[in-house]
C-alpha cells in the first residue's frame, strides 16, 4: 500500500522521541544476519534478512528508476539483487564497522548496477521470490520524476528509506492493534499518531463512533504514539550493527532529514 498514513508532513514523526522506553536494544536484524558466518541461528537470521529486504525493497528500485532506468529494467534488477542478497549470502563477509543498512544496500546495489550495465542486458526476472516483486508498483505509484525534479538518486533512496521504516512501524502498530482485537479503533484514531493532528478534528463525535469518553480516546492515542515510538526506536536499531541511544537518534535525525531534504 502507498504510504497514506499521516496527513502532516512525515518528517513530524521524528521529532517524537522516547523518554520513556529504557530498555536494552534487542538483538538487532542486522547482527542475526551476520551471526551466521559464525554458527549463528540460520532460520533467524534469514528471517531478518527476508524482513530487511521487504523495507529495502521500494528504496532500491527506486534509486534504479532514478539512475534513468527504465521500470521493466530496474525491477529485474532489484529482483536480482534482493535475490543475490537472499540466496548467496551477501552479508556473510559483512564488517560490523559498517555501520547503517540502508547505506552499506545501497554500496552494494552500486556495484550490482554497474556490473548490469557492463553486460549489457537485462537480468532475468523472478529468484522465486514473488513476496517481494510486488513492491515495483507500489514504488512507482510513490514516484514522480520529472526533469525539473532536485532530488539526487542518492537523496531519494534515503527519503524512500525513512518513509518505508515510518510504513513499516506503522504496519506492526497496526497488527498488534488487530490481535489485541481493536483493529477497528486503531483506524479511527491511525491519524492521530502524526503531532501535528493533535487537538484537531471532532473529538465528541470520534468518541461517540468508538463508544469511548474524550479522556479515554486522549488516553489511547498516548498510548499509540508511546508504542508508535518504541517501534520506530526498535526498527532504526535494528538496521544498526551496535545500536545505543545515541546511535539511534543520530540515525533518526539523519532519516528526518532525508524526508526534509
Amino acid at each position: 500500500m502507498r504510504l497514506k498514513t499521516f496527513a502532516g508532513n512525515e518528517s513530524d514523526l521524528f521529532i517524537m522521541k522516547s523518554h520513556t522506553h529504557h530498555g536494552a536494544f534487542p538483538v538487532t536484524r542486522w547482527s542475526m544476519v551476520v551471526s551466521v558466518r559464525e554458527g549463528g541461528d540460520l532460520s533467524r537470521g534469514r528471517m531478518a534478512l527476508d524482513e530487511l529486504c521487504r523495507i529495502y525493497w521500494r528504496p532500491i528500485y527506486s534509486y534504479a528508476r532514478y539512475q534513468g532506468i527504465s521500470p521493466a529494467d530496474a525491477e529485474d534488477l532489484t529482483q536480482s539483487f534482493f535475490t543475490f542478497v537472499l540466496e548467496k549470502d551477501l552479508f556473510a563477509t559483512a564488517d560490523s564497522a559498517l555501520g547503517k543498512m540502508r547505506n552499506y544496500l545501497l554500496t552494494a546495489f552500486g556495484r550490482h548496477i554497474k556490473h548490469w550495465q557492463r553486460q549489457a542486458a537485462a537480468m532475468k526476472r523472478g529468484g522465486g521470490r514473488e513476496i517481494l516483486s510486488i513492491e515495483a508498483s507500489m514504488a512507482e505509484d510513490e514516484m514522480s520524476i520529472q526533469p525539473a525534479d532536485k532530488h539526487t538518486p542518492e537523496s531519494n533512496y534515503q527519503r524512500m528509506c525513512a518513509l518505508r521504516i515510518i510504513e513499516a512501524a506503522v504496519e506492526q502498530l497496526a497488527s498488534e492493534q488487530e490481535a489485541a482485537g481493536k483493529a477497528a479503533a486503531f483506524e479511527a484514531l491511525r491519524p492521530r499518531l502524526d503531532p501535528t493532528m493533535a487537538g484537531s478534528g471532532n473529538d465528541a463525535e470520534l468518541a461517540a463512533r468508538l463508544g469511548m469518553s474524550h479522556d479515554a480516546v486522549r488516553q489511547s492515542i498516548s498510548r499509540l504514539r508511546k508504542r508508535f515510538r518504541e517501534i520506530m526506536r526498535d526498527l532504526v536499531a535494528g538496521t544498526l550493527t551496535s545500536p545505543t541511544e545515541e546511535t539511534v537518534q543520530e540515525e533518526l535525525a539523519s532519516l528526518r532529514n532525508a524526508l526534509v531534504g
